[in-house]
């Protein structure tokens, strides 16, 4: 393997045998390879992969699809079934909750023992301890059996001896998700350390928004399989693709299908919805085009168009600013004009306006073509990711973030009570 990648797999694969009785697991031991008393189940199949030192991979996909399994393979707790598959670097994991530790032992015990499997010797940790203790910030804990931990004392543990060891290599198996937010945010911004410090990173987690933000690459499995891999912003969107294909089917009794759609713009994209409708067109109406740039304060104006069904009770579309990763900042969902039916379809418009109080840069827009107003129990006829983006000139004006809010100082010196003109408070 070339010294320039952390991880190559090749052609990996793992297979469990799953019996439907505990008499077909003992008569498979008797009788060896003479009958066959299981099923077999593939919890990863031909997968390949190779990622570099220093590369922050996410890993995407639904419960089931061998996200955990592969991560296992990597870190040496299972054995493929077949393929091969080559780790350069000292790997620490957080797989699974307090997996590692032994309950008996205290923090602090299992800090050492921890270390000592990561291939450290005792005046290493040594070294580390107090950085590891503050880390997790649990107090006398650190004396305890970890059975007596709660679920968010025992991450915040396992997280810090995990960090805190400069690893090599740092697996992340949707552990964040137990922590509470200050803890979160502390495991963040650790995380951005390491990996500017050229740590290599696999990080698993159904939150998109964190994928999108630390991932320089994200693989999305399915059924132990390699669906495809590449940008963030575009693996995401597979994702929901195929969680929207889901919702709709179990919505529809299993009448409607969500699939890929053309692109509204003739460069590469991602869209997908149903037959239901779609979106015609979408312009910047001072450029009539998809793209345009803008001053600060200028007014940003779109305008939509579509094509639906009849049938549909209340078409609306969804418009979502994005920055330059597809995080979102703002939106809103809106109905759409529409004319007279004609053979059974629709046409319906609409054009938004909103202030560019924006920091410079360039920012997106997201479409959705939806039946219904609300967000969260409206049915998707299609979505158009990002086909719309604009530029924000730089400017002089000041404030922070991507957003101004328009924060100003309030002068309570002058402020009276307003019962009262001479400022006397009232009698109780």
């Amino acid at each position: 393997m070339p010294l320039d990648f952390a991880i190559d797999v090749q052609d990996l694969s793992k297979c469990y045998q799953i019996y439907d009785t505990p008499q077909d697991r003992l008569l498979q031991m008797l009788l060896r390879n003479r009958k066959r008393f299981y099923r077999e189940f593939w919890a990863l199949k031909a997968l390949s992969l190779q990622i570099r030192r220093g590369e922050t991979v996410g890993i995407i996909g639904r419960n089931g699809s061998g996200k955990s399994t592969l991560l296992q393979l990597l870190c040496g707790t299972l054995t493929p079934t077949q393929g091969t598959l080559q780790v350069q670097g000292r790997i620490a994991a957080l797989l699974e909750l307090g997996a590692g530790f032994n309950p008996e032992f205290s923090g602090r015990e299992n800090v050492y023992l921890n270390g000592a499997v990561l291939g450290l010797a005792p005046e290493q940790i040594d070294a580390r301890f107090d950085e590891i203790q503050a880390f997790a910030n649990i107090g006398d804990f650190i004396e305890q059996p970890t059975k007596t931990y709660s679920s968010g004392m025992l991450v915040r543990l396992a997280f810090a001896v995990s960090v805190c060891v400069e690893p090599d290599i740092l697996i992340v198996d949707e552990a964040l998700s137990v922590g509470d937010a200050a803890f979160q945010f502390k495991c963040l911004n650790r995380l951005e350390t390491l990996t500017k410090n050229g740590t290599t990173l696999l990080f698993v987690s159904h939150d998109m928004n964190l994928v999108k933000r630390f991932c320089n690459r994200v693989i999305y499995l399915n059924q132990g399989q390699l669906v495809a891999s590449g940008a963030p912003e575009d693996m995401a969107e597979l994702y929901l693709l195929d969680m929207r294909d889901e919702q709709r089917r179990w919505a529809s009794g299993g009448d409607i299908a969500v699939t890929r759609k053309s692109f509204l713009d003739t460069r590469e994209g991602i869209a997908f919805g149903t037959s239901e409708g779609h979106i015609s067109s979408a312009v910047f109406t001072n450029t009539q085009a998809l793209t345009s740039a803008y001053l600060y304060g200028e007014s940003v104006e779109i305008q939509v168009q579509a094509r639906i069904q009849a049938s549909i009770r209340q078409p609306s579309v969804s418009f979502t600013l994005q920055e330059a990763h597809l995080l979102v900042i703002g939106g809103a969902n809106l109905a759409l004009s529409v004319e007279p039916e004609e053979n059974g379809w629709q046409r319906a418009s609409i054009t938004v306006t909103f202030k560019a109080k924006l920091a410079a840069g360039r920012y997106h827009v997201t479409l959705k073509l939806m039946d219904g107003l609300i967000e969260h129990t409206a049915q998707l006829i299609e979505k158009q990711v990002a086909p719309l983006s604009f530029e924000m000139l730089p400017n002089a004006e000041n404030f922070l973030g991507a957003v101004d809010l328009g924060l100003q100082a309030v002068d309570t010196s002058t402020r009276k009570n307003p019962l009262f003109s001479n400022g006397t408070a009232p009698c109780k």
